[in-house]
């Protein structure tokens, strides 16, 4: 039996976000073959839950936590975090739990795992607080132990014990929050300056090393030491007559700022103005204060203070060198071993924040840092000292700089990691030939033997002797990534996510194949290059980063010594081929190396037809649509025409040229004010859906724009990019010949208005017919004007609702997705788009119930990263994301088998990014209305359409007439229906008619009867002569056998039985038993066929007939009367336990503590001997002390 890893992610901290994608990156990357992942989601409360596995792939914990149903309204689109519910009591935060999972209670967590792995930063998930009840519940862990923790998350107590063992520190200096108060910033300024100097950096004591953080220089002064202290205290005071002074839009955006858990204040908040204080819990709440307050006229100072604050704050001398990054691993042996030290290189002046961690293209990551072998085995070694001063165990992440004179300042240890795709963690760990997957069977059974858990730690390694034994034959898959548009980097991203998923399924085998524009003189013929990568290089930040590497390919020294001193692991744990160097993959080979591709690119080359093409002519299925398809949907202008020659309603459009610019700018200016006024949406005609993309409002900005994309370089290109507020370190498609004008979509009077996106995949029925699988829409919610790149694509960023808030007044939900999700298949077959795709629209909901759905883009090739939409739409329609994937690459086989064509001739070789005009040729006035139909593509459709017509009518002429006469001058009769009938009416009615029958047995449908004929050929009303043998489609009784999911995420009765609907089984309750401990509706076992079957059954594999009926016991939570014993006087951890065994729910808990567990019952409420019904609530009031006159 597998192993079961309970992976912990979450959290109260300001990280969770993080934790809870890297959280998703250990599911998806565990060993399924070693491993069942266990996925407990920890809320702002500390609670546990055992989450349903379709939200592990949302976009952002707010997007299902707290429930849509149960988060407050907000008339400016925010989305808010547990805390700004308010105060709740246990049954509330019970219900609240009950739509995404079901609550944990620590006594049954052995029950539920073996291991923890622990993915959660900052409070609870680094400072041994969680540790300590995973060892009170005997659980193990990953990582590093209590003691070991708490000094990793205290970095004022770090610094302390790095200076006693002697490791050089900057010049130190703690502010104390109690002290702030009665000390004047003036006194804390002179005596940071007198104690610390020029640059400095501000910081929190107990955050992470991204959050908070200010660099401060001598101009700043007295006020930006101010505010980056306050900052780093989670405060900040704001001039009233300030916040007037700003737009309507600005204080929505500021008030935006202020609430962002990473960047702002956070909520709870209090707003101290004058002697009032009040504490506010929603961004809707904080907006209407400030506009009262900036209108009443009274004190003109707000100070905003979040509960989520800080103790201490650092302020320490900033170190000028090189920044770097290193793993340190326990060995095998007991021994450490510090991984390849990466540098951060960060754009010049920029901090190394949130965004630049995690967005990839923010930073570049240098593995091993730039540095001569000697002191890079210097860094090791201070790093491995460290590691064991405090007594860290199994793995750590240790930050620090290394500067001119050759001094090593190690400044942030840190006991986890995060655990991103690209992060150090995987990132160092691909440098010595581990795979993620691999990495992590390291860290869990290292950390089996650091707790001393022998008897699971000799189960691991017997699962790995198995494994090694057993590897099947798979289908070769290359994934290819990269490219050389805008969106390069998210490729990057999208291709990494499918290889991961293809690595740990039991059907394919990945390679990872990156695709660039040539490197060398060798291929400058050629239209791109392919490269295959070895995991070191897959892992990489970016692919700039990627090519790179590729153009030199020279390895560090350094680096084989440090696989070396890892052998003992890798000899373990990695690949017994694994390679270290990239290799060119001419694209004729391809189909030497592999069976089919999967494109994951996205932009030019790759969604525009050139690669499809050119897998055609070798014979490969590819996912995606064909390159016919993919040449329109890649050119925004023509989409939109040809949805709306389809009768999609679409908005104005218009294409203008650079040629037109530089002849006459101020003229054409004026054409574009006059055409659409102000505002206006700009954006690359073929560009990724996010890039380059604005509204503009006035004609400043409008010229800034085309100056910019026109006319790069210079005085003018960094005049622009002020204007456009665009950062000089932001990439941009520079040199463009055209620019793609667009009116924005509104409202225009709807009740009910927003942006969605919508998935879906292509299947061929049993006739081979297409058929569409359109997924419930996800909503968008912009933090700003557009959806940007971090909110598509970074963990934590986007708002997505899936599904959308589609209903409006008395038209439900379903009343309107039905009308949207009909418009969005419109577009895909006008657009002949196959296998999947994602289509961005506004919709407006009328008065009248009636569905508007305005198409902005169809996307041929979308974003797969972990944290896209379109991952949130499948998992609702049952696929988890490997599934997903594996349903992309079955339709690319299926089309490839249909069509059985030999390969394609090679077609003309297309430039790896033509010119715009080719793609769109303009009329002369390089002017175009969409309501026009005067698109070529559209009149060489039409053309076809017509010499197709007649060149069918004529062969119809010749098979008509040549039939008659061959039938005897035309005697036959009309085909009558056997659709319908089961297979002994068809028979006795072909034999009174004088017709043959063959029989074909087609698929089976749970839903009808065995036999019954479901298609016919010739068709119905066809005329044939007596004796003709008429084709016949019966369905099976045949059921196939289906796989009954796991339990594991889908423990609520309603939603497994979802999952049960997409397998076509049906379902019944047979008994509810009362369990006061858990949700309404749990599953405790089931039945099939009077078989009982048990959640370790399922682990095994359980397979039924399709159409079999599955029987449930559920719990109930209501019950018989308990009496309340007399809990007073006992320990809160004690009294939890007994109180729960005794089928009643602990509700509201009173009293400030400092440790909840340790603390003392003053009194119940109700009092003790008290009679309740089972699954009552007993409210405790709590204090640190134990009372006087307790015995």
């Amino acid at each position: 039996m597998s192993i079961k890893v309970g992976i912990f992610f979450g959290g109260p901290s300001r990280e969770r976000e993080i934790s809870f994608a890297g959280g998703r990156t250990v599911y998806d990357n565990l060993d399924k073959s070693l491993f069942e992942p266990v996925p407990i989601f920890v809320d702002s409360f500390r609670r546990w839950y055992l989450l349903d596995w379709q939200y592990l792939y949302r976009g952002s914990i707010r997007d299902f936590f707290p429930p849509v149903a149960m988060a407050p309204e907000s008339k400016h689109g925010f989305q808010v975090y547990q805390e700004s519910l308010g105060p709740k009591d246990e049954l509330a935060l019970e219900e609240m739990g009950s739509h995404v999972g079901r609550r944990i209670r620590r006594e049954e967590l052995p029950e539920l795992i073996d291991i923890a792995f622990l993915a959660l930063h900052g409070e609870y998930g680094e400072d041994g607080q969680l540790q300590r009840e995973l060892e009170y519940a005997g659980v193990p862990y990953t990582g590093s132990g209590v003691e070991a923790s708490e000094i990793g998350m205290d970095k004022a107590v770090q610094k302390e014990m790095m200076a006693r063992d002697g490791f050089p520190s900057p010049p130190i200096l703690v502010i104390e929050k109690e002290n702030l108060a009665a000390t004047p910033i003036e006194q804390l300024f002179a005596d940071s300056v007198e104690q610390i100097g020029w640059p400095m950096v501000v910081r929190p004591a107990r955050q992470g090393s991204s959050i908070g953080v200010a660099i401060l220089d001598e101009e700043e002064g007295l006020a930006g030491f101010e505010h980056a202290v306050n900052a780093a205290f989670f405060r900040e005071a704001i001039l009233l007559t300030d916040y007037a002074e700003r737009s309507a839009t600005d204080r929505i955006e500021y008030v935006r700022r202020v609430s962002d858990l990473r960047d702002g204040i956070a909520f709870p908040m209090d707003a101290q103005r004058g002697d009032h204080r009040l504490t506010i819990y929603t961004p809707d709440d904080l907006h209407d204060y400030l506009e009262r307050a900036a209108a009443d006229g009274g004190d003109p100072l707000v100070l905003l203070e979040g509960h989520q604050t800080e103790q201490r704050v650092i302020i320490e001398g900033f170190i000028s060198g090189k920044e770097f990054s290193t793993i340190v691993l326990r060995k095998p042996d007991g021994g450490v071993v510090a991984l390849p030290p990466t540098e951060i290189v960060k754009f010049e002046g920029e901090l190394f924040d949130y965004r630049s961690k995690y967005l990839p293209g923010r930073s570049r990551k240098v593995t091993p840092i730039n540095l001569p072998g000697d002191a890079i085995q210097r860094i090791r070694i201070e790093t491995e000292r460290l590691f064991q001063q405090l007594g860290f165990h199994v793995y750590a992440r240790i930050d620090g700089f290394y500067t001119a004179d050759g001094t090593i300042f190690l400044n942030d240890p840190n006991t986890t990691s995060g655990m991103m795709p690209s992060s150090f963690f995987f990132h160092q760990a691909a440098e010595i030939g581990l795979s993620p997957s691999q990495f992590l069977t390291y860290i869990i059974r290292t950390s089996l033997q650091e707790h001393g858990h022998t008897d699971l730690m000799q189960q691991v390694d017997a699962d790995l002797d198995a494994l090694a034994a057993s590897a099947g034959a798979k289908e070769r898959v290359a994934v290819l990534l990269g490219g050389t548009s805008f969106e390069r980097h998210i490729s990057v991203e999208s291709g990494r996510n499918v290889y991961e998923k293809l690595s740990s399924s039991e059907a394919y085998r990945p390679l990872p194949v990156f695709l660039t524009a040539p490197i060398d003189t060798r291929h400058q013929d050629e239209d791109f290059v392919l490269y295959q990568l070895p995991v070191n290089l897959l892992l990489k930040d970016n692919a700039d980063d990627i090519r790179d590497k590729l153009a030199k390919q020279e390895e560090h020294p350094v680096i084989r010594e440090i696989r070396d001193a890892c052998r003992a692991i890798t000899a373990r744990y990695a690949d017994p081929d694994v390679v270290f160097h990239p290799d060119h993959l001419p694209l004729a080979e391809l189909p030497d190396r592999v069976d089919l591709v999967f494109i994951a690119l996205h932009g030019r080359p790759g969604e525009d037809g050139q690669v499809q093409r050119k897998l055609e002519t070798l014979g490969l299925p590819y996912n995606g649509s064909s390159p016919e398809s993919s040449e329109v949907t890649i050119d925004k202008y023509a989409t939109l025409h040809a949805l709306y020659d389809g009768g999609l309603p679409v908005t104005e459009q218009l294409l203008a040229t650079k040629q037109d610019f530089q002849l006459n700018a101020k003229g054409f200016l004026q054409r574009v004010e006059e055409r659409f006024g102000f505002p206006i949406i700009a954006k690359p005609v073929d560009d990724g859906c996010s890039s380059a993309v604005l509204l503009l409002r006035n004609r400043e900005q409008l010229e800034a724009y085309c100056r910019l994309t026109f006319e790069p370089g210079g005085t003018t290109e960094r005049a622009a990019r002020r204007t456009l507020k665009i950062g000089e370190q932001a990439e941009w498609p520079l040199g463009k010949s055209t620019i793609l004008f667009e009116s924005p979509i509104t409202a225009e009077g709807a009740p009910k208005f927003l942006e969605i996106t919508g998935g879906m995949l292509t299947h061929f029925d049993a006739s081979g017919d297409l058929r569409y699988e359109v997924f419930e829409p996800s909503e968008a919610l912009a933090g700003g004007e557009i959806l940007s790149l971090e909110e598509k694509f970074l963990a934590g960023e986007g708002q997505n609702l899936t599904p959308a808030r589609l209903a409006s007044g008395n038209y439900d939900y379903q009343h309107v997705a039905k009308q949207v999700k009909r418009d969005l298949e419109k577009a895909a077959r006008i657009l002949d788009v196959t296998g999947y795709c994602r289509i961005d629209a506004f919709v407006r909901v009328h008065e009248d119930g009636r569905a508007e759905t305005i198409v902005i883009e169809v996307n041929s090739l979308p974003g797969i990263t972990p944290a896209t939409a379109i991952f949130h739409q499948a998992a609702i329609a049952g696929y988890q994301p490997y599934q997903f994937i594996a349903a992309i690459l079955d339709f690319a086989k299926e089309r490839q088998r249909r069509q059985g064509l030999p390969p394609l001739m090679a077609s003309e070789a297309v430039a790896v990014t033509p010119s715009l005009e080719n793609a769109t040729p303009a009329l002369p006035d390089s002017y175009r209305d969409p309501k026009k139909k005067a698109s070529s593509v559209v009149t060489t459709i039409l053309k076809n359409v017509v010499a197709a017509l007649l060149f069918f009518a004529l062969v119809f002429l010749v098979l008509k007439f040549g039939l008659d006469w061959y039938t005897n001058h035309g005697e036959s009769m009309a085909l009558p229906t056997f659709e319908g009938m089961q297979i002994d009416q068809a028979r006795a009615l072909a034999e009174d008619n004088g017709l043959g029958l063959d029989v074909t047995v087609g698929p089976f449908d749970p839903e009808k009867p065995a036999g019954l004929v479901v298609q016919q050929q010739p068709p119905v009303g066809s005329r044939v002569k007596n004796n003709r043998t008429v084709y016949l489609t019966v369905l099976s009784e045949d059921a196939p056998d289906v796989a009954l999911p796991g339990l594991v995420g889908n423990y609520d009765y309603n939603q497994y039985v979802r999952l049960l609907k997409v397998k076509n089984l049906k379902y019944r309750i047979r008994e509810r038993q009362f369990d006061a401990r858990q949700e309404d509706g749990t599953i405790l076992y089931m039945y099939y066929d009077d078989r009982k079957i048990t959640d370790e059954d399922l682990r095994e594999g359980v397979t039924v007939p399709m159409g079999s009926t599955i029987d449930f016991v559920i719990t109930q939570r209501r019950g018989d009367n308990v009496q309340l014993e007399d809990y007073r006087c006992q320990t809160f951890g004690t009294a939890e336990f007994a109180i729960t065994g005794s089928q009643l729910v602990i509700g509201e808990v009173i009293g400030e503590v400092s440790n909840r567990n340790e603390a003392y019952i003053t009194r119940t409420d109700p009092a003790p001997g008290s009679r309740l019904e089972t699954g009552a609530k007993v409210d405790l009031y709590l204090s640190q002390t134990r009372p006087a006159d307790c015995d």
